[in-house]
């Protein structure tokens, strides 16, 4: 299934894993859902896939503890892996949560590219600047989100925009998300899908 904009994509859960050995066989493309603990990386995953109960929703950071695999068409597949930066969790699981993203980015054969979900509010934290080297230093195909665009106004929403181009050194423009606005889901889709078919001619 090829998302065009207004088609709702049929995304199912597969299986959670701890650890990188845990994850399930290397099969079609994969993309990473990647962010801060607290950039609300399983709401958005709800919202742009049109499933209330997909992925597991908290107030509290750090809920997102495993690589939880979700099949969004017959040949593509999203990983959403732990958040990094503030999460309130002992330092063995914080390590064990490092080690899994190191891994899966930087060992899993069939990785296509992450997507990216920054706070629109707070573009250029530290968390992110630091998470920003090293996936420049992975060299993987990069497509960024600005979340909760919703809690800023028009103006604000623009130098988001701009500052992040700026900052992160972006090649086009992030897209704006917030989960109130079914507009979002319909850009998010249209540059995502026009994003994954050139990383497809570019093989």
């Amino acid at each position: 299934m090829e998302n065009k904009g207004n088609k709702r994509p049929e995304a199912v859960f597969i299986s959670s894993s701890a650890h990188f050995r845990e994850l399930p066989a290397p099969r079609g493309e994969e993309y990473a859902v990647m962010g801060r603990s607290n950039v609300g990386k399983s709401s958005f995953i709800n919202h742009v896939l049109e499933n209330k109960g997909l992925a597991r929703v908290s107030k509290k950071p750090g809920k997102t503890t495993l690589a939880n695999y979700y099949q969004v068409d017959k040949e593509m597949v999203w990983v959403d892996l732990p958040g990094y930066g503030y999460a309130r969790a002992p330092g063995a699981e914080k390590l064990r949560w490092s080690r899994l993203i190191a891994d899966y980015c930087e060992r899993r054969p069939n990785i296509s590219g992450l997507i990216w979900l920054i706070d629109s509010r707070h573009v250029g934290l530290k968390a992110d600047m630091e998470a920003w080297q090293w996936f420049s230093k992975l060299n993987l195909p990069l497509f960024v989100v600005l979340t909760k665009s919703d809690k800023i106004n028009q103006g604000e929403r623009k130098a988001a925009i701009r500052q992040a181009v700026t900052v992160f050194g972006l090649p086009e423009e992030p897209v704006l998300y917030s989960i109130q606005e079914h507009q979002s889901r319909l850009r998010f889709w249209e540059k995502f899908n026009c994003w994954r078919q050139s990383l497809k001619q570019e093989k």
